[in-house]
């Protein structure tokens, strides 16, 4: 008998019976990994959020947000929040970073009234003088020129805050971020200059960062620049873009 003393028939015989099932029993593995990988892709919110680019309501209408946003590949939609923010925080005791969420999340709540089904973006930024105390937007131009000179020769901090709104999701996403800014010299007649541009208008600081670096005042920056600017990208580009 061949399983005695197997010829060699009986050994290729063997040999094609064992591979064929080695064979169906790969196959059948491949398809079973393919199925649970198929599977997976439907169910997966990573596959999902990678698969489909979320749209962004930003609850703001400034422009160095937007820029930052846009260079970010982010796609979103500026619309002006109903709430009005004061020009001055109001000192409550609060960290910086703390009164800088609540502003950002009375934005975003303001805008989620109107559009609840949207993924809602807002941001507050705020600055802490040298002296400790909190500056918000200049509103006259004397006020522009106190924060400013104020800021000369010595260094203050920019806090910006962020809420993130998620459709579906009960509680908001918050984050905040600080950097500090150090302002050298600036001659009087620079500074009278600049503020007849208006730029100053509109600006936690009265100024923009990435304006007065081109403009060569001499400005330097420990920590996140787009913090500043008003939106803190390093925290948040992976987070608004999917990835």
């Amino acid at each position: 008998m061949c399983c005695v003393c197997p010829s060699a028939t009986c050994l290729r015989f063997w040999f094609n019976v064992h591979y064929r099932a080695r064979l169906l029993e790969t196959l059948n593995n491949l398809c079973i990994s393919v199925i649970l990988l198929v599977f997976e892709l439907n169910i997966s919110p990573f596959a999902k959020k990678v698969m489909h680019k979320i749209s962004w309501t930003l609850a703001s209408q400034s422009p160095r947000r937007a820029q930052l946003l846009t260079e970010a590949g982010v796609t979103f939609e500026a619309i002006k929040p109903p709430y009005d923010d004061p020009p001055q925080p109001e000192d409550t005791g609060a960290t910086p970073e703390q009164i800088a969420m609540q502003l950002s999340l009375q934005k975003a709540l303001s805008v989620k009234n109107i559009h609840p089904q949207n993924h809602i973006l807002a941001a507050d930024t705020l600055i802490v003088m040298p002296d400790g105390s909190l500056a918000g937007t200049p509103v006259t131009r004397d006020e522009a020129r106190q924060q400013i000179t104020d800021m000369l020769n010595c260094a203050h901090w920019v806090v910006t805050g962020v809420t993130m709104i998620i459709p579906g999701q009960n509680d908001p996403v918050q984050l905040a971020d600080r950097a500090q800014v150090t302002l050298g010299n600036l001659p009087e007649s620079e500074i009278n200059a600049y503020l007849d541009t208006q730029q100053w208008q509109g600006k936690a600081g009265g100024y923009n960062l990435f304006d007065r670096q081109k403009a060569g005042w001499p400005v330097t920056v420990e920590g996140d620049e787009t913090t500043v600017v008003g939106l803190p990208m390093r925290l948040l580009k992976d987070f608004l873009t999917g990835q």
